[in-house]
């Protein structure tokens, strides 16, 4: 089956370290806690990871799609209620 909504999670790195990214901040592991979330529930939701949302001073951000709707500073201790929150708007 095909999502019709996809979770997108940013994962950039940037060179320098002195200057906030999201995957410095956990992005990678964001990504694969939704991938888990998704898998154990069996939500029709897809997960792209991202190299660059544009807002990493305000990261870990992921995107929702279609919608467009940004969540910033995400943390892994709220992602397993977000998810399903986000599978049902």
């Amino acid at each position: 089956m095909n999502p019709s909504k996809t979770i997108i999670v940013c994962i950039n790195h940037r060179a320098n370290p002195d200057v906030p990214s999201c995957g410095a901040r956990g992005g990678e592991a964001i990504a694969q806690c939704i991938e888990s979330v998704i898998a154990a529930h069996a939500l029709v939701v897809g997960v792209e990871r991202f190299k660059c949302l544009g807002m990493c001073d305000l990261g870990p951000n992921i995107k929702l799609s279609p919608s467009g709707n940004f969540y910033h500073h995400v943390s892994l201790e709220g992602l397993p209620e977000l998810v399903q929150q986000l599978s049902t708007d």
